[in-house]
């Protein structure tokens, strides 16, 4: 077996360490799903010498592991079928978790259906999956269809200072009915939203709205490197549902994206939101599903 020189991140390491995190997203996903500035920012965040795990091997970088918000494990391996460093790395975040002397840990995880190697680790170690989610994209060769907005419902830019509470409460409201949905504070929708990310663009946020109320939200971020669209989060109220709030939010953010030359757009969504939800919504404007990941979630007890 390989001996490997196993340590907590340092600052220098950064760059190897996105680099190996944009070549298995790349792998898993089609492109790298972060810039190296989110990671520097991501970093800020995180107790380097509790929170991450390096793995090196002949002066390179083998692996690498985080734990995010404490109970979040996430595996990057430079070799995807080495097995025994990714037990490693998985063992060695495990025990951070615990360590926090917690009664009880809900590690949850996310990874793509091609990486078979993560699959079959987590599972083989107790991690279970009920919830898995596709990726979907359309690449548009010409201008999308004008979106046809309901009586007294209209479109909007979001603005900085004056939406945040009123677009968090109206997402919040959103998602109550989703299963898997914890409610989140101001800031945890912050920061799932990416409102705190260096690629926030308050311009690519799109609010429905009947008179000053909103009842949607389309927000979208762009990733430079790849010239890809991304709907990040897609919600519409309730009471609002079924009017064609959310096909109209899209077709405002995909004619967004193609002015500004932005032809590939994507998103994900909850694969077992069918029949009729989401994914069909999706299809019937035009995008197709080109991948899948699964959320993998276990219970640690001290």
């Amino acid at each position: 077996m390989k001996k490997y020189f196993v340590r907590p991140a340092a600052p220098n390491d950064i760059e190897a360490v996105y680099d190996l995190i944009a070549a298995q997203n790349t792998d898993d996903y089609g492109e790298a799903l972060t810039t190296i500035d989110d990671l520097r920012k991501s970093w800020q965040n995180l107790d380097l010498e509790n929170d991450t795990c390096t793995a090196h091997a002949d002066g390179k970088l083998a692996g690498y592991a985080e734990l995010r918000d404490g109970d979040s494990p996430f595996i990057y391996l430079a070799d995807r079928n080495n097995v025994d460093l990714g037990f490693q790395l998985l063992t060695i975040m495990e025990e951070q978790a615990l360590g926090r002397k917690r009664e009880k840990v809900h590690l949850v995880t996310r990874i793509s259906e091609r990486n078979n190697l993560l699959l079959q680790l987590f599972a083989s170690n107790g991690y279970k999956s009920d919830l898995s989610f596709r990726i979907m994209e359309i690449v548009m060769s010409e201008p999308p269809p004008a979106p046809q907005w309901p009586d007294r419902i209209s479109a909007r830019t979001f603005i900085l200072a004056q939406d945040e509470d009123a677009a968090y409460q109206a997402d919040e409201e959103a998602a109550r009915d989703k299963g898997y949905h914890d409610p989140l504070s101001f800031q945890g929708w912050v920061k799932r939203v990416g409102m705190d990310r260096e690629s926030f663009d308050p311009s690519l946020w799109f609010l429905a709205v009947e008179e000053n109320e909103i009842v949607g939200l389309a927000s979208n971020v762009y990733v430079h490197e790849t010239n890809t669209g991304w709907v990040e989060h897609l919600s519409v109220r309730p009471a609002w549902r079924n009017k064609g709030i959310g096909k109209s939010l899209l077709l405002h953010t995909f004619g967004e994206f193609y002015q500004r030359h932005i032809q590939r757009v994507k998103l994900s969504v909850d694969s077992n939101s069918l029949p009729g939800g989401a994914p069909h919504l999706y299809e019937s404007v035009g995008m197709q599903t080109i991948q899948r990941y699964r959320i993998y979630k276990k219970e640690l007890q001290m």
